[in-house]
């Protein structure tokens, strides 16, 4: 009775293995079709334009935060600037995009399936938008102090950079929160009923997909978008209503007169590189939004050779180099980082001026005093104007080492 029972129990075993066995080969055989069917030229090409953005990206942000590191350790560890602690965390911001999204997806395109698991498959899909958000709301952020330093600036040393570091805590949480929805919408499973596993997104509803990419659209480029231009509008109307007027308020005094517009045109430097960062964010992102947009609400998108060609991998990856060009904006707005960078690789690289140490002291103050940029030129200019005053003195001769000795005899 139990031996008849054992070969029921076996007979019954082997049927279901050999069905999951079936099942697998064929999920494998739908993968080697899908390989067979890829356009190796085209994932080549893709491959190789993901690693250059996610090594330019490392490269550039890594650069620019060093020299902000720098800046504040000349600085005797003072906090920075609110223009540059923006810079710093939109650094950081583009820094994340390349570490969790450019570097996983190179690494997903490299194996064509996603190899992770279901616990790293969640992981990956909740961080991978989390540069994106942090970016655009970094971008919000430094408008809207920008706002303030230009429209309000009488009221802006009251804007205390506390107040500044807590938009800054707002743009973290928010762009947390906008990445959360991502663990209910991707999920390790078959791509279909025989095919292979993948990290895929699924949606109950008929509706869900088109409602969660206008969800994503908008608050990660439109809703940005619409405030950085009132924002920017407002500014540069407020510049040239001041420029029409006369560059700032009249001072007390020659001092402060001579400094207004030293101050004016400060502030517009930093106006001209975030529009800079903004143009780019506009030019890089558009394209690939309008792409999601076109594809969620067509109901022939996903299908169509446009979602599935060459097209629409190329506005992906354009929305990747935003992060990889904004700290080359950064250092050509901005003189005194390109100086700390380049005198700390004349440091790591041993520079003497070819004469010996005190040569090369010389020649590293002399880059210095060239490569510091309007604050050297100033200080030329002034240091010129007060010999042709006559209120430069010459130095008073320094007596000999000996006369200086107390009770020293003749």
């Amino acid at each position: 009775m139990d031996l008849v029972a054992v070969a029921a129990s076996e007979a019954d075993v082997v049927p279901a293995a050999t069905a999951a066995t079936a099942a697998e080969a064929a999920a494998e055989a739908a993968e080697r079709a899908e390989r067979d069917a890829r356009d190796e030229r085209l994932a080549a090409a893709e491959l190789a334009t993901l690693g250059a953005v996610l090594a330019l990206t490392l490269a550039g942000n890594g650069a620019v935060l060093c020299a902000l590191g720098l800046r504040r350790h000349a600085a005797g560890g003072r906090r920075l600037p609110r223009m540059l602690f923006f810079i710093c965390h939109l650094c950081v911001a583009d820094l994340l995009s390349a570490l969790l999204n450019v570097l996983p997806q190179l690494a997903w395109d490299a194996t064509y399936r996603f190899r992770g698991g279901p616990v790293l498959c969640k992981a990956v899909k909740l961080v991978q938008p989390l540069g994106a958000y942090l970016s655009a709301y970094l971008l919000v952020a430094t408008a809207l102090d920008r706002h303030h330093a230009i429209c309000r600036p009488l009221t802006y040393s009251a804007w205390s950079s506390r107040r500044a570091r807590l938009l800054v805590r707002l743009a973290w949480a928010a762009a947390a929160l906008s990445c959360a929805p991502q663990l209910a919408v991707f999920s390790y499973q078959r791509v279909a009923p025989d095919g292979p596993l993948d990290c895929w997104a699924t949606f109950s509803p008929a509706w869900g997909q088109q409602a969660y990419v206008t969800w994503y659209c908008v608050s990660s480029f439109i809703v940005p978008l619409l405030v950085l231009t009132a924002t920017y509008a407002r500014i540069c109307r407020r510049l040239w209503l001041r420029g029409r007027g006369g560059v700032g308020p009249a001072g007390v005094g020659a001092g402060s007169g001579a400094r207004a517009p030293v101050v004016s045109r400060a502030k517009v430097r930093t106006v001209q590189q975030t529009v800079a960062v903004i143009a780019l964010f506009v030019l890089c992102s558009a394209p690939f939004t309008a792409a999601l947009l076109c594809a969620a609400w067509d109901p022939r998108g996903h299908h169509s050779a446009f979602y599935t060609g060459a097209a629409f991998t190329i506005m992906s990856l354009l929305s990747s180099l935003n992060s990889c060009a904004n700290p080359w904006i950064f250092l050509a707005f901005n003189a005194e980082l390109r100086g700390l960078l380049a005198r700390a690789c004349l440091r790591a690289g041993g520079w003497r001026g070819g004469g010996g140490g005190r040569r090369g002291a010389g020649s590293s103050a002399r880059f210095r005093d060239f490569s510091s940029g309007s604050a050297g030129s100033a200080s030329l200019l002034r240091a010129s104007a007060a010999s042709a005053n006559g209120t430069l003195k010459h130095p008073r001769p320094r007596p000999h080492p000996r006369h200086t000795l107390v009770g020293a005899g003749p």
